[in-house]
């Protein structure tokens, strides 16, 4: 399944198996991982980065490598590209300003029909600190 290790890139076949997960095994997937990567992955459009919005809620997308992000925006059309954030500033910088914001995480999403786990930026914040 998945590396124990970082690494640079992913085969084909761990992207898919990751991409089948349970949204309990994804977000599973983002807090161990990024916290061997020391980075998490966001992806970037032509107007700043994608989100999701559903009526009142806002929501971005997070994943656990560049594979996995670029494999979600090529699987669901998305005009963008997978960019790094490093855990320490996505933690001290991202998460209070999201907070602030009320916008929510989605943890690795793959499509838009699949359910996915959704969590606070505070919830995410207590998850990273005590996988550290």
């Amino acid at each position: 399944m998945f590396p124990e290790t970082i690494s640079e890139t992913l085969s084909d076949a761990v992207v898919e198996q990751a991409m089948k997960l349970s949204a309990e095994d994804r977000q599973e997937l983002v807090v161990s991982y990024v916290n061997k990567a020391k980075s998490i992955w966001l992806v970037q459009g032509e107007e700043g980065f994608v989100m999701f919005e559903d009526g009142e809620n806002v929501q971005l997308p997070v994943f656990p490598h560049k594979d996995l992000a670029a494999c979600f925006v090529s699987t669901n059309g998305v005009v963008g590209q997978a960019v790094s954030v490093a855990l320490d500033e996505f933690i001290t910088t991202w998460l209070p300003g999201l907070q602030k914001n009320g916008v929510e995480l989605v943890m690795f999403p793959t499509q838009s029909d699949v359910e996915n786990l959704v969590m606070t930026a505070e919830e995410l914040a207590a998850e990273l600190s005590v996988s550290q």
